[in-house]
């Protein structure tokens, strides 16, 4: 029988910079902050870097929100402990493009919410109205029959809020339509960010490492 010990559990993952550098591309390419089930692919990319390295959708999710916060507060050192300048200099760019994927989502967030509280605003003002419409008025209840006036005012009310209810129907009908087209012009908004955003990536590399290569040859000419 086989027993399992403490050694069989998962050792801590040790982030290499070459580790952090696919983990931050991948989360860029697929923005896991708007596809929350994009952090299974994401660990599977990152797990295909080097042998037996062992990570999966929690662990690289919280890296990732590790490095967001280094780069918020700056934590330069921590940031270029291991790599050359030209990798410190591309996980830079990227962190900046993700916190920017992490600003627009929150931001997205907010708009709903406001959204959401403003219908039910509405929803309950919709409701007030009909109760009120609905509370008989003062001297209704003078005579107990059911007087040929209030019979038309009861079938009114009635009608009246058919009318309410379908209007109200039409009107979400249509609701979701524009909700409908915003979310394709979104999405199509998203992709065309996504496109210029790596190529504003593979623009910075290859500059640096031209860059790097100019430097490394007048390093070279010296000798």
């Amino acid at each position: 029988m086989t027993s399992f010990t403490s050694g069989s559990r998962k050792k801590q993952v040790r982030f290499q910079t070459k580790d952090d550098l696919v983990l931050l591309r991948e989360v860029l390419a697929k923005n896991p902050f708007q596809n929350k089930s994009a952090w299974n692919e994401i660990a599977s990319a990152v797990a295909d870097t080097r042998y037996n390295l062992q990570v999966d959708a929690r662990r690289v999710r919280e890296r990732t929100h590790l490095l967001i916060d280094q780069h918020k507060k700056s934590n330069a050192d921590s940031l270029k402990s291991s790599g050359i300048d030209e990798e410190y200099g591309e996980k830079e760019t990227l962190l900046d493009e993700i916190l920017s994927l992490v600003e627009d989502e929150e931001k997205q967030k907010e708009k709903q919410k406001e959204k959401k509280e403003t219908e039910e605003n509405r929803g309950k003002e919709i409701r007030k109205r009909a109760m009120k419409n609905l509370t008989p008025k003062k001297g209704d209840d003078d005579s107990n029959d059911a007087t040929p006036s209030k019979r038309n005012s009861s079938g009114n009310i009635v009608g009246y809020l058919k009318e309410k209810n379908d209007a109200e129907l039409i009107y979400r009908r249509q609701e979701l339509e524009v909700r409908k087209q915003q979310l394709q012009l979104e999405e199509e908004k998203f992709k065309l960010e996504k496109h210029e955003r790596i190529q504003k990536l593979e623009n910075d590399k290859q500059e640096k490492t031209l860059m790097f290569e100019l430097l490394k040859k007048c390093l070279g000419d010296r000798h």
